[in-house]
């Protein structure tokens, strides 16, 4: 049980940053990169929803710190503070520099958080829904711990509205991209989580519930800097466990080098699901 008999639930228990492509480091490198990609376009939509004066804003899941420390950035007088599971993660969010400038950084599941009641005016969670077993459950306890009126603010993909790409990839593809949805499933996550988030917000007791959809493009940012996003080679893990066959990887890894290869354009989506307490 948690703090006054709360029951514990679990947190992004398939997301192990060890497990992933390169392991530990490279992963932290991937995840910085994203946070350069998206943070900008997130942002944008996420800045009316902030405390304008004061208040305190809860950055749940924040990995290794790098949106954290924009926040702080962004939002200076406000108390901003980080929490993750993972020790190394928070590590790094000290070494960059997020605990310096101000933000504060807990270790902790974003399923029992250590916070009291009604603590922040804005709670954000990043691609970490997707890693859920139980999310409705992670919305109530993230729920709890908003003031009357504040923001709940959760960042995710859907893998069936990714976006679009000239040429198109997905015949190519869609094989490997299918094992690497089931083996996340099997882990307890999902990744159509995007499509369930308006109602798992309101079952966990959100109300005003909206969909903000962002977008950007690979003629803005380069179809290089998509490459640790979308290349085949975040398959290998999996291909490594067994839960992706040679045939599908080495199927998908010619179309995504044919795509670069032929200067193909990508335009990606992610949504930002907000509701109120």
């Amino acid at each position: 049980m948690g703090e006054a008999g709360r029951p514990v639930v679990p947190g992004a228990r398939g997301y192990q940053p060890e497990g992933e492509l390169g392991g530990f480091e490279q992963e932290v490198e991937r995840l910085e990169h994203q946070a350069a990609l998206t943070w900008a376009h997130e942002w944008r939509v996420l800045r009316p929803l902030a405390p304008s004066h004061g208040g305190a804003v809860l950055d749940a899941g924040c990995g290794n710190g790098a949106v954290t420390a924009a926040i702080r950035d962004e939002l200076p007088g406000t108390r901003v503070v980080g929490l993750d599971t993972h020790p190394g993660l928070l590590d790094r969010a000290r070494a960059r520099g997020a605990a310096g400038r101000g933000a504060e950084l807990f270790l902790g599941d974003i399923g029992d958080t250590p916070f009291a009641d009604a603590t922040f005016d804005l709670v954000l969670s990043r691609y970490v829904f997707q890693h859920l077993p139980e999310p409705v459950a992670v919305a109530r306890e993230l729920l709890r711990i908003l003031r009357p009126g504040g923001y709940l603010a959760v960042v995710d993909v859907d893998a069936g509205l990714w976006g679009a790409a000239e040429p198109d990839l997905s015949g190519l593809s869609r094989e490997a991209y299918r094992a690497f949805g089931a083996a996340q499933s099997a882990d307890g996550g999902d990744r159509l989580i995007a499509r369930r988030l308006p109602r798992v917000l309101r079952e966990a007791g959100c109300t005003d519930v909206t969909v903000r959809p962002f977008a950007y493009t690979s003629d803005e940012v380069g179809l290089a800097a998509l490459a640790p996003q979308l290349s085949p080679e975040r398959l290998l893990p999996l291909v490594e466990r067994g839960a992706i066959g040679m045939t599908a990887y080495v199927r998908a890894m010619s179309a995504w080098q044919s795509f670069v290869a032929s200067d193909g354009f990508v335009l990606l989506l992610g949504f930002a699901v907000v509701g109120r307490r």
